[in-house]
């Protein structure tokens, strides 16, 4: 007997809602699998009625009052996890896409025109997924609920314990097998994703944004590989994600390096096309057998911390390493105690480009490892805030140097910037150059502006710029570009009626429903409600 499944929508349009419930009554004389329980008109409502009905299937609109579709979802979910969720939008948008993606939505249904064809295909998916979660809690009732409900947070979990060796073999092969894990007895390489500019991307989006992102990656990684074979794929830690490349037959040492090369390219390429995010990717050598999962990741990790000299987009195999002269380290310390005694209070910045111009090409040709480069950056970095602490007004904690997640480029940027405002400390150089971005920000509204590229035009180090901004100005460079651009769409509303096309292409914003959003941020209103309001004062 076939399962029977309740149904409830969400639309604060009227003709939506009878349209939805002219549907459910045509469906059910054909077949009765489901049945509409009940309705509401904004988010707010939605949230009171599911939770008392607690239907099976919630097919809800995405831009309502009081609360939109996707903010409701996020909160059912934490009571109703099991409850799938159909997405009803007259826009075509990559923010809502992303949150949808982020919240677990089933589907994606653009409603104008809304297709019945569309609806039934969606529901009988909702209705695939409420058998196979029904299987599931069959087939594995020794497994944690978690596993079913938060399947990458577990696999994080997993992997995290397994390369540190707490999980044992037996335990782990058992598990994989539940998750379907099926690749680790044939061959396989484990590989590294690293994201390049982490600082910038940490101060770019916020800790959701954040989330949603590398949520993204991940399954941008994972479906790049299974492109090339089979794996997995998983977010590891801050700026890493951990993947695994299989392969069923024996290949020569020259195949193997030729696939991972090829799988490391697309994983570049397609991040940066899909999602604008810059990655490097080390391979480690193949292995088989789950006793060799420690071992494969120690090896792309050691692979991996050549991304230090690297500055961004690169692929690394273990026949593609650096050479490191660590015998170099008492000349380098050397040069750092040169520059050290050399630096003045009134240092011109093209002397001190020089200097460290110089650190850079002693470096670029003996390449000294990270373990003993990053420290000695760091006693650098506390060695010039000593120097000039003595009457200086700067309040920059040394601890918040951040190199953990730096390039040496970038950390060598950063010292250079830093210095030249601490030798200068007092005098407000820098905000002449915070002042020529705010000038280069409004001449370029209208274009795509990115922090890099902000940077670039004031000649400071894309990290350094972004803290000295949020800490000369109060706010974050993208949110100020953000507020300049709606500031400048209101400008344009009160002169005449703009489409929202128009409005987007006029300040630089291509995509609608995240204009849309931020407009609301910032006004409380979207545009086409606030050019309502405008209208209204004007016939007064």
């Amino acid at each position: 007997m076939a399962r029977e499944y309740t149904c409830f929508i969400v639309d604060d349009e009227d003709l939506i809602i009878q349209r939805l419930e002219l549907f459910f009554s045509e469906l059910s004389e054909k077949e009765r699998r489901f049945h509409l329980v009940g309705k509401a008109n904004n988010g707010l409502k939605g949230i009171e009625e599911i939770l008392r009905l607690k239907p099976d299937i919630v097919i809800s609109d995405i831009v309502m009052p009081k609360m939109d579709g996707i903010s409701m979802i996020e909160q059912l979910k934490q009571e109703l996890p099991n409850t799938q969720y159909i997405l009803l939008t007259a826009y075509s948008s990559f923010e809502y896409a992303q949150r949808a993606i982020h919240a677990n939505v089933l589907e994606y249904i653009v409603k104008v025109p809304l297709r019945e064809a569309d609806l039934d295909r969606a529901l009988d998916k909702a209705a695939g997924i409420w058998d196979e979660i029904k299987k599931k809690e069959e087939e594995f009732q020794s497994l944690n609920v978690s596993v079913l409900e938060n399947k990458y947070r577990v696999r994080k979990q997993f992997f995290n314990e397994l390369i540190r060796g707490e999980i044992p073999s037996y335990r782990a092969s058992d598990f994989a097998n539940r998750m379907q894990f099926h690749f680790f007895q044939a061959n396989y390489c484990c590989f590294i994703v690293e994201m390049n500019l982490y600082e910038s991307f940490r101060h770019e989006y916020s800790a959701v944004d954040q989330n949603i992102l590398k949520y993204a990656i991940t399954n941008v990684i994972e479906e790049t590989v299974m492109n090339c074979g089979r794996g997995v794929a998983v977010d590891l830690s801050d700026n890493r994600f951990i993947g695994f490349l299989s392969w069923e037959n024996s290949r020569s040492d020259m195949d193997t390096e030729y696939a991972c090369q090829t799988l490391g390219s697309q994983i570049v390429s397609h991040l940066q096309q899909y999602l604008n995010q810059r990655v490097s990717v080390a391979f480690g050598g193949p292995h088989r057998g789950w006793e060799a999962i420690k071992q494969a990741y120690t090896e792309a990790h050691i692979v991996s911390e050549d991304f230090y000299y690297h500055t961004e987009k690169a692929v690394k195999t273990p026949a593609h390493r650096f050479h490191y002269r660590n015998d170099k380290k008492e000349d380098f310390q050397q040069k750092l105690a040169d520059l050290l005694a050399w630096l003045q209070r009134k240092v011109s910045k093209d002397e001190l480009e020089k200097e460290f111009a110089a650190l850079n090409q002693f470096v670029t040709e003996h390449k000294i490892h990270k373990s003993i480069m990053a420290p000695m950056l760091r006693d650098l970095y506390r060695a010039i805030t000593a120097k000039f602490k003595s009457g200086n007004t700067l309040t920059t904690d040394v601890a918040e140097f951040p190199l953990e997640f730096m390039a040496f480029r970038e950390q060598l940027a950063y010292i250079g910037d830093f210095t030249f405002e601490y030798v200068h400390a007092g005098q407000l150089i820098h905000r002449v150059e915070i002042m020529s971005a705010m000038r280069f920000i409004e001449k370029n509204l209208k274009q795509r502006l990115t922090l890099e590229a902000i940077a670039e035009e004031v000649n400071l180090a894309p990290s350094y710029f972004s803290s000295l901004f949020k800490k000369t100005m109060n706010e974050g460079v993208i949110s100020y570009i953000n507020r300049k651009k709606i500031q400048l769409a209101l400008e344009l509303l009160n002169v005449q009626d703009y489409s929202l096309l128009e409005l987007c292409e006029e300040v630089g914003i291509v995509n609608e429903g995240y204009f849309c959003k931020l407009f609301k941020e910032y006004t409380g209103d979207t545009p086409k409600q606030y050019r309502i309001k405008m209208t209204r004062y004007e016939t007064k």
